[in-house]
């Protein structure tokens, strides 16, 4: 009892961390203040955080294997993390976030793991027919657009087996909401960084105002700090 008590006490003690380095980067951003601490390691401490929260979870768990999958999701959530923010390498951050949603796809699709192995192989040679076509016949492209889109498939294939989890009571309750937000809130997430990335663009052909970039640079992490947090609590059995 006292073990689960002490557990208990730092997923608490997470969640007050997460939410008051939430609102101070939220605040910075927004009003672009200046902090002794870089802003992305702020960011990414609160990942850590959501991470360390799903592995305190222990026999407070729904079952070992959908934890188990939760905990590998978010492992690779950080890993994925650590190569965008702290080594700028997107490639390999979204490689490492394609084993997220991997895992993300395994846990909501119950008893099919054959089926979720055999869809992401065939997704996998598609995407990799379909760059290497586009590559040698029609214009260069680069790496991390094939990457991504293999990616995009298994994120919308999995924000739309979440809606139904939560539709058909596939998870108790609460955590059927925090998988169908979390998911969604991951998706709004990535479309506003494909939107930063354009404006990004844009920008560098057009000389608009940045502003739209600072914009969507703000809402990647407004949305995905609580997509995170719901993720990792939706293990708990409540």
């Amino acid at each position: 009892m006292g073990s689960k008590n002490y557990r208990s006490l730092i997923v608490k003690i997470s969640l007050i961390i997460i939410s008051i380095l939430y609102a101070l980067f939220i605040y910075i951003d927004i009003f672009d203040g200046k902090f002794t601490i870089s802003l992305d390691r702020i960011k990414y401490i609160c990942i850590v955080l959501c991470f360390l929260i799903s592995l305190l979870i222990g026999k407070d768990a729904l079952n070992k294997r959908d934890l188990c999958l939760l905990q590998l999701g978010l492992f690779f959530t950080v890993i994925a993390d650590f190569f965008l923010i702290i080594l700028v390498n997107n490639v390999l951050g979204v490689v490492s976030f394609c084993f997220t949603q991997i895992f993300y796809s395994i846990r909501y699709r119950s008893g099919e793991f054959k089926l979720v192995l055999k869809n992401s192989i065939i997704i996998f040679l598609l995407v990799s027919i379909f760059y290497l076509t586009t590559n040698h016949f029609i214009v260069d492209m680069d790496i991390l657009i094939g990457v991504s889109l293999y990616y995009s498939i298994f994120l919308i294939s999995n924000v739309v087996k979440s809606i139904k989890i939560c539709k058909y009571n596939l998870y108790p309750s609460p955590n059927k909401y925090m998988i169908a937000i979390g998911m969604i809130l991951f998706l709004l997430c990535d479309i506003n960084v494909a939107l930063r990335s354009i404006s990004g663009d844009i920008y560098s052909l057009w000389n608009i105002a940045d502003l739209y970039i600072n914009i969507f640079s703000s809402l990647v992490w407004i949305f995905y700090i609580p997509s995170q947090v719901l993720l990792s609590l939706s293990g708990y059995r409540f």
